[in-house]
């Protein structure tokens, strides 16, 4: 299992470096993000590492921090909780916000791989 907080280290690692094409070794080919704010959803470990890239291109990242990982066997899966501190810019302005990662997390195999991913504010930006 601590294999699964290094996994999540990791993935939030490469993305704030730009090595986004490292990301796909992490995630299950038809791995499935439910996005803030949206009805829709991402499918696909291609969808899933643009929307990495798309952030990073959009915003100035000054800084990300893991939090806390917490992690809840589940069956065959394990689900993770990833509390996190972001600060950053956009051209509408820099904001500081604290959130939560949700994963669901295929433990097995040579590596675990992320299923599915969701997002939500803890700390709503400006409050």
């Amino acid at each position: 299992m601590n294999d699964i907080g290094a996994l999540i280290r990791e993935i939030n690692r490469a993305w704030v470096d730009g090595r986004f094409e490292d990301l796909k070794q992490y995630f299950h080919k038809e791995v499935v993000m439910l996005m803030p704010g949206s009805p829709q959803a991402l499918q696909g470990v291609e969808s899933m590492v643009a929307s990495y890239r798309e952030f990073c291109a959009m915003a100035t990242v000054h800084g990300f921090e893991i939090k806390e990982v917490m992690l809840f066997p589940f069956r065959d899966v394990v689900m993770c909780h990833a509390r996190f501190a972001v600060d950053y810019e956009i051209p509408s302005g820099r904001f500081q916000e604290e959130g939560m990662e949700i994963y669901a997390v295929d433990p097995k195999g040579q590596a675990p791989k992320i299923l599915w991913r969701s997002q939500m504010a803890l700390k709503e930006p400006g409050s």
